[in-house]
């Protein structure tokens, strides 16, 4: 461990620094900052506000402040590090490699740590989240109460946005309670369209893992997914899974972001029985791929979370992989004797959630080859498409101004493709997205790769006019 108040670091010798302890672990990695600004217009926040506060470098130096004890941890310091969408935006530009996202996590938790987290908080990440029959019974309360003008209430003193932010963000675009949740839909679904069980011992098997904005607010997406895996030739098992934790850790909460590991680790028990574990949410993917660094000092647990950062895979990711590209060409259908529908030609684009992208996990060029093998369209590239949408989890809810300011320089590139669809990977896009369009006027749909892959490769009934 770095103890900065021990090294002369050109300013002479002095006394051990006030900062918690935890800032030490990265002193030295600050100190690569050279305060060049390259990290200033990659930041999405900067592009859409021009705050110098809001820019990489500027939290590193305060950082840096606090160590060494030329400042003190501040309600007005807590805001600079609220406002990051920890997108590595900034990293992906940094010369010496800042893990800007890094310092961010270290100064919320720290902070946490110091003046103490919010009840509410502690009560969702810590007792809630790890327990998803009692969350699904929350949330079903939630949409029972969406007609009542009650859930008004909810929102105003921020439990909607808590519990999960994106109920907040389903109600700010107006949406009505989406009857049944995707568990419950899928729980009913027991025969693949070959007539075999899902759980058919004869055919490769993926664990689906169910995202929380699927199945809370888009349900329609998971059953796409999973249509689609079955129809890749693929078993698929419903898993058992509670909040992955991502929430948990942007907030800071280190604590409850391991608890929810753990507890997803238990409840998938052996996960060498999957050839893989898929999800069509990149924050999700994203952060399971992350456990193995999160619990790498439990000597309990950290071994099966790096057996599972190895069978993770984004829906994307999987299929490129795995999966025959042919049956959304119709290639696959002799199997069955069905003709496959070919959607009308249209013109797609494509955003790459962050947590799915280059900075993350790499899986850029996947979700492409996938688009473009679909018949019937035409991929356009949106600029700046693997910068932040604004939606960055609770970012939108909490900060809904500068969110709103990031998402209108999304929608004007959007604009520009002329596309008639825009396909991501991610809950909080879709519904960041599909806000942005709506403000806009634009008359663009939002799916999710795996709703237009569905699309695309649906069988069509039968004696149905192929040009129907």
């Amino acid at each position: 461990m770095v103890d900065p108040g021990q090294k002369a670091r050109g300013r002479g010798t002095r006394r051990r620094s006030a900062a918690p302890e935890e800032f030490q672990d990265l002193y030295d990695h600050v100190l690569t900052c050279s305060k060049c600004g390259f990290c200033q217009p990659a930041c999405p926040l900067f592009r859409a506000t021009g705050r110098e506060g809001h820019v990489a470098r500027s939290k590193v130096t305060l950082y840096r402040d606090i160590i060494e004890d030329r400042l003190q941890m501040s309600p007005a310091v807590k805001d600079v590090f609220a406002n990051c969408l920890l997108c590595r935006a900034c990293t992906d530009s940094c010369v010496p490699a800042v893990k800007t996202d890094e310092v961010v996590i270290s100064f919320r938790h720290a902070y946490a740590e110091r003046f103490g987290r919010g009840f509410l908080q502690r009560r969702v990440f810590r007792t809630l989240l790890p327990r998803p029959r009692l969350m699904r019974g929350l949330v079903r309360i939630v949409w029972a109460f969406r007609k009542t003008g009650l859930i008004e209430a909810a929102r105003r003193v921020g439990l909607v946005g808590l519990l999960n932010p994106k109920l907040e963000r389903a109600l700010e675009l107006g949406a009505e309670k989406p009857g049944p949740l995707l568990r419950s839909r899928l729980a009913k679904r027991t025969r693949s369209p070959k007539g075999e069980a899902t759980g058919s011992n004869d055919r490769p098997k993926v664990g689906y893992w169910m995202s929380c904005g699927y199945n809370y607010v888009l349900p329609e997406v998971g059953e796409a997914t999973v249509r689609v895996l079955e129809r890749l030739g693929f078993a698929v098992e419903v898993l058992d899974n509670c909040c992955c934790g991502l929430a948990a850790y942007g907030y800071g909460d280190r604590e409850s972001a391991a608890l929810l590991a753990r507890e997803n680790l238990r409840r998938l028990g052996d996960v060498g029985r999957f050839d893989a574990i898929v999800s069509e949410c990149g924050s999700c993917s994203g952060h399971l791929k992350e456990y193995a660094r999160l619990l790498a000092g439990d000597p309990e647990w950290s071994a099966r979370a790096q057996e599972l950062q190895g069978r993770v895979r984004s829906f994307s990711e999987f299929v490129a992989e795995r999966g025959d590209l042919g049956v959304f060409r119709g290639n696959g259908a002799a199997e069955t004797g069905a003709e496959i529908v070919s959607p009308a030609e249209c013109t797609v684009t494509f955003h790459d959630p962050c947590h799915l992208g280059r900075r993350y996990q790499n899986v850029v060029d996947q979700p492409r080859r996938i688009l473009s093998s679909l018949p019937g369209i035409t991929l356009r590239e949106m600029e700046e498409s693997d910068s932040c949408c604004g939606a960055a989890g609770t970012y939108g809810v909490l900060h809904p101004e500068t969110s709103a300011a990031v998402l209108d320089r999304k929608t004007c590139f959007l604009r520009d493709t002329g596309a008639s669809i825009v396909v991501t990977e991610c809950p909080s896009c879709m519904m960041q997205l599909k806000l942005g369009a709506q403000r806009a006027g634009l008359p663009v749909s939002v799916l999710n790769i795996s709703q237009i892959c569905d699309r695309a490769g649906q069988p069509k009934p039968p004696g149905q006019d192929a040009t129907h």
